[in-house]
């Protein structure tokens, strides 16, 4: 019996259980089992990823995570067009950084009492927020969409008629497409067009705005494409359409996946490889999808390297891998 103890106990030392999630990696992290929310993750590589959330910036370096910055707002979203050109965003808050742990703050941007950001990203080496702004009777609410360069501060993308000024910031909203409610994600393609989705349907922007994609996107929370071909939208009650924009008129399809709960994010690398999340993780291989085993492990978001690693993050600091095979 002694000798059977001695030996489960190198098993744990070798192969700890909290380590490991079925098909994910549970990671340590100084966030791990806290009350810190991570919401975004991005890098540039496998060692080279942030992840963001309540007033923290963590980086992994390929080997561990560590706390790179603490500040006093909560950022929405971290993005970089390479390792030396990162952005974080939150509802008043814009960070940037060179990619070696030092960060700059700019909190010009204050939306704080009317606007809330719900996703950055980015397109050529600028910043892109979205999110939804409330008028002041607070009744309704229109998304806007912020392009910010580090040399042409931010501005508004497309052209509309003037949009309200909340807190000495310009937003955009889409009045003459009857674009009404939020903007929860975009989804960017050739390196300088985007499609933007949320409450009121899907548009495309190519240097003008385009007219709404006539499809059913109510309760759309994130979108996803590899081409315009192949377009995954992803929402509540297990939604996700999978659409062929570049077809006119477009080609929409419903995929069945198992699953009643809200989808908060869609990630992959082709239109056979791809991730959306309900809190736990189901992959698409092209024909199927299925449920992941991830250890009971909530997340909500993820991010991966083409042909590397794919990180997804949730609540009380909780950091997955899966591993490039």
């Amino acid at each position: 019996m002694k000798k059977l103890m001695q030996i489960l106990m190198l098993l744990l030392v070798l192969f700890p259980i909290a380590g490991y999630c079925g098909d994910w990696e549970l990671m340590d992290n100084p966030l791990s089992n806290t009350g810190v929310t991570l919401d975004s993750i991005w890098g540039s590589g496998n060692d080279d990823v942030y992840a963001v959330g309540s007033n923290v910036i963590l980086h992994f370096n390929g080997r561990q995570w560590r706390i790179q910055s603490r500040w006093f707002r909560d950022f929405a979203g971290v993005w970089g067009s390479s390792r030396h050109n990162i952005y974080v965003g939150g509802t008043d808050i814009i960070g940037q950084s060179c990619g070696f742990g030092y960060w700059f703050f700019r909190p010009q941007l204050d939306l704080s009492n009317y606007c809330f950001v719900t996703r950055v990203g980015g397109i050529c080496r600028d910043m892109l927020m979205t999110g939804y702004c409330y008028d002041k009777g607070l009744s309704s609410s229109g998304g806007f969409i912020i392009r910010y360069s580090r040399l042409r501060g931010p501005r508004r993308v497309g052209k509309s008629k003037p949009t309200a000024e909340y807190e000495g910031m310009v937003t955009l909203d889409l009045p003459q497409y009857g674009y009404d409610g939020t903007i929860y994600d975009f989804w960017t393609y050739d390196n300088a067009a985007y499609c933007v989705a949320g409450d009121s349907g899907m548009l495309k922007y190519d240097g003008r705005w385009l007219s709404s994609i006539p499809i059913d996107t109510k309760g759309i929370n994130a979108i996803w494409g590899s081409d315009l071909e192949n377009v995954f939208l992803v929402g509540d009650a297990g939604k996700v359409l999978r659409c062929n924009i570049k077809a006119d008129p477009p080609i929409i399809n419903r995929e069945i996946i198992d699953t009643e709960y809200d989808l908060y994010d869609v990630w992959g690398t082709s239109p056979t490889d791809v991730y959306v999340l309900d809190g736990w993780i189901h992959h698409y291989d092209g024909k199927t999808w299925s449920q992941m085993d991830s250890g009971g492990a909530v997340v909500t978001t993820l991010w991966g390297v083409p042909g590397g690693d794919v990180f997804a993050v949730g609540p009380y600091g909780t950091i997955l891998r899966k591993k490039a095979p």
